[in-house]
């Protein structure tokens, strides 16, 4: 069982990089397109005007969580019956969420707007148009979470990355109508994304109602059930508002102290941290459902095995991809976008980087945690430690401080929480804190202390440039695989790459 498991969770790690590595070139290579096509303050508008609708993806977040978590609990123990009512009934919580959106939007949202927000009066108009297209857009992407989650509990990530696929291509048509638009290109550009969230719901909606028996819509009345979900969420709630303080809140925040084009900063820096932090996620994505399922079967052995695997290969595979791109930062942006690097890019995306680097532990202990279902106290003491991260920043910009030191509060509160996180997944299912350490910190922090030795020399040595990069990439890459194969590696570990290896070579 365990075998063929591993198999599904290496078959489905292999979709989600190929839906990854097109999706993260895309991405790249249309920011500079629509940096080019915006300019550095409509990009900082769209980013922080956005911002205030999506800060209500918590209740995403939260629901989203749950939902994946009871959908693949129950296909863990094969109740048919459950599961038909869990989707139903999630698909309904996210409805009913949509409209809260909606009526947030139009009240608490416009307030801030007006009030708060510093935009150009000549695009305030324009602003608020793309405003009103963010409103349905995140409605949208509420009622697509359900499905989403049903995809990924079957175990289909093929589906998932040939949506990714489409995703890609659809970015790609969407630059090239903002070329040839005829109208206000931040309206067109947030207008095209709408539409594009629209069609993607909808072939969602039709792959999953064609395939998965429990995926209709039925009006559900079992007040337990809404409980139960509703339960589980509620704490989560909390630690969405604490995620949406160190995203948009710190965005509405630097806007307040220094304008749009700092939000236009901060937005690529995010997006420099998507990017790399989406190769850890395609695999805690194929394995969290084995982890959930290991629970369902009383099996936490297992689980913790597996969550330890993700934890020490999520960080090390960040590891050597943050590595070239943290000394190579400049070169990269000014490739990247040309001249239109918006000022504080470079230390933002650093700082980031470095942030995304360190969570890779937290983010792979999550999958137990979620798989216990216990999410009170964690989510309380997490959720506290993130949000104190938006008035340490605010007392800090008040006091003059630089932009980027709002990052160093977030890196601070981020590290502490990742101790407490481990402390409070053995308080309900134990393990040996020496596994852990053993296991997945001593390796990964020797491992980080040996590698950044030689891109440090290489920099001191010589100047930006491609054939630094180049040669800065291939000597770290190769020293980090040598020290990944020899440290990070167990013993089993080893013969298990080796004999791989030694087979492949055969077939050649």
């Amino acid at each position: 069982m365990a075998t063929t498991s591993n198999k599904t969770i290496a078959r489905n790690t292999a979709y989600l990089y190929l839906r990854m590595l097109l999706v993260m070139i895309v991405t790249l290579y249309t920011s500079r397109v629509i940096l080019d096509a915006l300019g550095a303050s409509d990009y900082g508008i769209y980013s922080v005007v956005g911002g205030i609708v999506t800060m209500m993806t918590f209740l995403n977040g939260a629901l989203s969580s749950s939902t994946s978590r009871f959908l693949t609990y129950e296909l863990g123990i094969g109740n048919i019956d459950k599961l038909k009512k869990t989707f139903s009934a999630s698909l309904n919580l996210h409805i009913v969420v949509a409209l809260i959106v909606l009526l947030f939007g139009e009240s608490m949202g416009l307030w801030l707007f007006y009030e708060k927000l510093v935009i150009p009066e000549e695009r305030l108009l324009a602003a608020f148009v793309v405003y009103q297209f963010s409103i349905i857009t995140t409605m949208v992407s509420f009622v697509q979470v359900p499905l989403i989650a049903s995809v990924i509990s079957h175990e289909k990530m093929s589906i998932y990355a040939y949506i990714g696929i489409y995703e890609s291509f659809t970015q790609l048509f969407i630059v090239y109508l903002l070329k040839i638009s005829p109208i206000d290109n931040l309206i067109f550009y947030a207008f095209l994304l709408m539409i594009n969230k629209i069609l993607l719901v909808l072939f969602y909606w039709i792959y999953v109602h064609k395939n998965y028996i429990e995926c209709k819509f039925r009006l559900v009345n079992d007040t337990f059930l809404y409980k139960k979900l509703l339960r589980y969420s509620g704490w989560d709630i909390f630690g969405g508002i604490a995620v949406v303080c160190q995203g948009q809140g710190v965005n509405i925040l630097l806007n307040i102290f220094f304008g749009p084009v700092v939000n236009a900063a901060m937005a690529i820096a995010l997006q420099i941290q998507t990017a790399v932090s989406v190769f850890v996620s395609n695999i805690l994505t194929a394995i969290r459902p084995q982890v959930i399922k290991s629970f369902a079967d009383t099996n936490f052995e297992r689980m913790y095995n597996l969550t330890f695997y993700a934890a020490k290969f999520s960080y090390l595979l960040m590891l050597s991809l943050v590595l070239p791109i943290f000394f190579e930062i400049d070169f990269i942006l000014q490739i990247w976008l040309g001249e239109n690097v918006p000022q504080s890019t470079s230390s933002f995306s650093k700082i980031v980087l470095i942030t995304a680097l360190m969570e890779t532990f937290h983010t792979a202990s999550l999958m137990a945690y979620h798989a216990i279902g216990k999410n009170k106290i964690g989510n309380l003491i997490g959720g506290s430690l993130m949000i104190c991260a938006l008035p340490f920043g605010y007392i800090l910009l008040k006091f003059g401080y630089p932009p980027y030191s709002v990052f160093i509060a977030i890196f601070v509160v981020n590290f502490l929480q990742m101790f407490f996180g481990w402390y409070i997944i053995h308080r309900y299912v134990s393990y040996k804190y020496m596994c852990l350490i053993r296991n997945v910190y001593i390796p990964s922090i020797l491992i980080t202390v040996l590698s950044v030795i030689a891109p440090f020399l290489i920099c001191s040595k010589l100047g930006p440039g491609w054939p630094r990069i180049v040669i800065l990439t291939s000597i770290t890459e190769l020293i980090l695989a040598l020290l990944i194969f020899s440290i990070g590696l167990n013993k089993s570990e080893r013969i298990q790459v080796f004999n791989l290896t030694t087979s492949k070579l055969k077939k050649i």
